[in-house]
C-alpha cells in the first residue's frame, strides 16, 4: 500500500517518518532524524535533507511537509454563510483585507474550524509565494515533490481525529491544546478531540533562546551550553542548590513563550466560548525536564507530554517521539478519517503535477477494481430495466382504464391523456401566462429595503437578458449582504423556480460588490388569472 513520508523541517534538526496505510490497519515504518549543521539556513538545510532523504528505509511513495520557520501568517476568519461556493467566492476578498501586500504576491488556503447555524470560522494560512517557491526549489533538487504542503497548526488535524488524543473526554463548552515547542518556533494548535483543530497558530520562540540563556548563565560556547541542556538542564519548580543559577536562567528565558501561550488560549476562549482544559506537549524542547510542571504552574491547566498512538509506538523511539510527532502527523494526514485536512498550499501555479504519476504505477489494481464496478453496474442495470418495464406497463394499463372511464377511449400517452383530461387541447391552451414585460414588472416590484439601516437597496443593473424562460442579471450594489437580500426577495415569486447567484467581486475601487443572478422562470398550472405573487 501507500508510503507515506512526513517530513519535519525543523530549524535545529530534519525529522521523517515514513507511514504506511492498508485497510486492515497502518503503521510507522522509519524514523530518522539528522540535525543541522552550523551555516547559511538553505545550505543547513539542503544538507540535512541530503544525508536524511539518502537513508534507503525512507524512499516513499507520497511526501507531505508543513512549512518551516516564521513564514506563515495565519488568520482566524468569521463568514456569515456555510455553503462551501460562497466561501471559496469570498474567502479571497477577506484575506487581501488583512495583508499588508498585494494579494497577487501570495498564496493562502483555509480550513473550516467549525460552523454555527449560519456562520462558519475559518484558520487561514498565508505565506508570500516567493518563500513557497523557494521552498519547492530546494526540496526539488534533492528529489523531493511534495504532494502537501500545509500549515504546522493544521498538521495536528490528524492527532486530534486519532487515539489517544481523540478519546480524551472533555464537555461541550471544553477544548484542549496542543504546544509544539521546537528549536526557533512554537506552534499552537487548540481544539476538541474527534473534532479537529479550531484555531491554530505560530510565534518565534523556543529551545534556541534557552540555549542562548544558558551559554551566557554558565559562559560556554553555544554547542556545549546546547549539549548541557540536553542532559542536565531543568525547569523543575525545586530544581537542586547546585542548578538553581542554570535553572533561573532557562525559566526567565522561558518567560516569552509562556506569555504568547496564555494570551492564545484566551484568545480562542473569548473567540469560541470555550475553555481549553488541558494541554500536550511536543517538539524537542519538550524533552527538558520539569517542563511539564512548569507550564502547568504558568498556565494553570493540565500539560503532559504528547501521548503516543499506539501505530507509532515500535517504529519511534521512545526518547524522539516528543520531537517526531509533527513528522507522523503529516505522514498519517492522507488517511484521516471523518474530517480530514483539506489545507494544502500547493494550488494554482504551484499545484501538484506527479498525480498521474502515482496511478500509473497503479494502473493494474485500478483497472481491476474499474472491471468488478463495470459488472456490478452492468447487472444493476439489467435488474433496474426489468422492474421499469414491469411497472411501466402497470402504470399504462391503470392510464388506459382511466381514459377508458372518462373520455371513452384509451390513451397510454400521459401528456396527451394529461391535456385531454384537463381540456387543454386548445390552442389558447398553449399561450404563455406571462409575458417578458410581466417578468421584468413583477422583478422591478420585488426589489428589497438595503439589508443595512432600512432604505431603499442601491442596485445598479448592466444586463438584463429577459425571456419566458430564463433572466440573467448583472450589476452591482453596496454589500453582499444586499445580493443576498436582492436574492431572498426574487425567491418570493411563484414563477421565480430556481434564484442561484454566480461570483462575487469587488469593483476596482473597492466600494461596490459586482454580483450576477440566473433566474429559471416556471410558473405553476393553476387556473384563472395570474396571481400577483
Amino acid at each position: 500500500m501507500a508510503r507515506i513520508l512526513g517530513l519535519d523541517l525543523g530549524s535545529h534538526s530534519v525529522k521523517g517518518v515514513i507511514h504506511e496505510a492498508a485497510l486492515r490497519g497502518s503503521q510507522v515504518l522509519a524514523f530518522a532524524e539528522v540535525p543541522r549543521p552550523e551555516g547559511d539556513r538553505a545550505e543547513s538545510l539542503r544538507a540535512a535533507l541530503k544525508e536524511l532523504l539518502g537513508k534507503p528505509e525512507l524512499q516513499a511513495d507520497q511526501v507531505v511537509v508543513a512549512l518551516p520557520g516564521p513564514s506563515v501568517a495565519t488568520h482566524q476568519i468569521q463568514l456569515p454563510f456555510t455553503d462551501p461556493k460562497r466561501l471559496e467566492a469570498t474567502i479571497g476578498f477577506e484575506v487581501e483585507s488583512q495583508l499588508p501586500f498585494d494579494l497577487s504576491e501570495a498564496v493562502f488556503d483555509y480550513q473550516v474550524a467549525s460552523q454555527h447555524e449560519k456562520r462558519s470560522d475559518l484558520l487561514v494560512g498565508v505565506v508570500r509565494k516567493d518563500e513557497l517557491r523557494q521552498l519547492l526549489s530546494l526540496l526539488s533538487q534533492q528529489g523531493v515533490d511534495p504532494r502537501v504542503v500545509t500549515h504546522p497548526a493544521v498538521a495536528y488535524q490528524t492527532l486530534f481525529l486519532l487515539p489517544p488524543l481523540s478519546a480524551e473526554a472533555v464537555a461541550e463548552d471544553e477544548a484542549v491544546a496542543l504546544f509544539d515547542i521546537g528549536h526557533e518556533r512554537t506552534t499552537v494548535a487548540v481544539g476538541r478531540p474527534g473534532t479537529g483543530v479550531e484555531a491554530g497558530r505560530t510565534f518565534p520562540g523556543g529551545g534556541r533562546e534557552l540555549t542562548r540563556a544558558l551559554a551566557v548563565e554558565l559562559g560556554l560556547p553555544l554547542p556545549e551550553a546546547n549539549a548541557w541542556k540536553e542532559e542536565r538542564g531543568t525547569v523543575d519548580l525545586a530544581p537542586p542548590p547546585e542548578l538553581e543559577g542554570a535553572s533561573g536562567a532557562l525559566v526567565r528565558a522561558l518567560v516569552p513563550v509562556v506569555r504568547e501561550l496564555r494570551s492564545t488560549l484566551k484568545a480562542y476562549t473569548a473567540r469560541s466560548h470555550r475553555k481549553v482544559v488541558r494541554a500536550f506537549l511536543c517538539g524537542g524542547t519538550a524533552r527538558l525536564q520539569g517542563l511539564e510542571e512548569r507550564l502547568s504552574a504558568d498556565l494553570g491547566l493540565p500539560v503532559r507530554v504528547l501521548p503516543t498512538p499506539q501505530d507509532a509506538a515500535q517504529g519511534i523511539p521512545e526518547t524522539s517521539r516528543p520531537a517526531a510527532a509533527q513528522a507522523y502527523a503529516l505522514a498519517a494526514r492522507p488517511p484521516a478519517s471523518a474530517r480530514p485536512s483539506r489545507f494544502n498550499l500547493r494550488r494554482g501555479e504551484f499545484a501538484f503535477k506527479g498525480h498521474f504519476d502515482y496511478l500509473r504505477d497503479r494502473l493494474g489494481l485500478l483497472a481491476s477494481y474499474a472491471a468488478t464496478l463495470l459488472v456490478l453496474a452492468i447487472a444493476a442495470g439489467v435488474v433496474r430495466s426489468s422492474v421499469l418495464a414491469r411497472r411501466e406497463r402497470q402504470v399504462d394499463l391503470a392510464l388506459c382504464e382511466v381514459t377508458q372511464r372518462v373520455l371513452r377511449r384509451c390513451e397510454k400517452d400521459y401528456d396527451r391523456a394529461l391535456n385531454l383530461l384537463k381540456g387543454q387541447e386548445s390552442p389558447a391552451a398553449h399561450l404563455p401566462r406571462y409575458s417578458a414585460v410581466d417578468l421584468l414588472s413583477e422583478l422591478s416590484a420585488r426589489l428589497p429595503l438595503s439589508a443595512e439601516g432600512g432604505k431603499p437597496l442601491q442596485v445598479t443593473f448592466d444586463q438584463m437578458l429577459v425571456d419566458l424562460e430564463r433572466i440573467s442579471l448583472r450589476g452591482q450594489t453596496e454589500t453582499t449582504k444586499d445580493v443576498d437580500a436582492l436574492t431572498n426577495a426574487l425567491k418570493g415569486f411563484r414563477c421565480f423556480h430556481d434564484v442561484k447567484q454566480g461570483k462575487l467581486e469587488k469593483t476596482k475601487d473597492g466600494q461596490k460588490v459586482l454580483f450576477r443572478l440566473e433566474i429559471q422562470v416556471e410558473c405553476p398550472a393553476e387556473q384563472g388569472t395570474p396571481a400577483q405573487g
